[in-house]
Formats: C-alpha cells, structure tokens, sequence
C-alpha cells in the first residue's frame, strides 16, 4: 500500500511542477511563490520515494 501510495505522490509532484511553471509564464504571480512550491514540490517528491523503498 505504500509503495503504491509513495508512486502517486510522485507522479502528483512531476505533474504540479510543470503546470506551475505554465501557469507562472501565462499569468504571474509574486516572485517568493515559485520557489516555495518548487521546495514543496521537492519535499512531496521525496516522501514519496521514502514511501516506495520502505518494506
């Protein structure tokens, strides 16, 4: 169940970084958002890789 759920979160994040770069270069946003949803894109992508290695 872990490993299954560890791929979605990083499916999720592979999928939200890039939409988050199109939606910055269409619409904009402040300059401190980019970098803290990359970080957090960055941390769920970990969590899932911790979550598909535990046995």
């Amino acid at each position: 169940m872990l490993h299954h759920l560890g791929i979605t979160l990083q499916i999720a994040a592979m999928t939200f970084l890039p939409l988050l770069i199109l939606y910055q270069l269409n619409f904009g946003f402040k300059l401190i958002v980019m970098p803290i949803c990359t970080v957090i894109g960055i941390v769920i992508f970990f969590v899932g890789t911790r979550l598909r290695d535990m046995k």
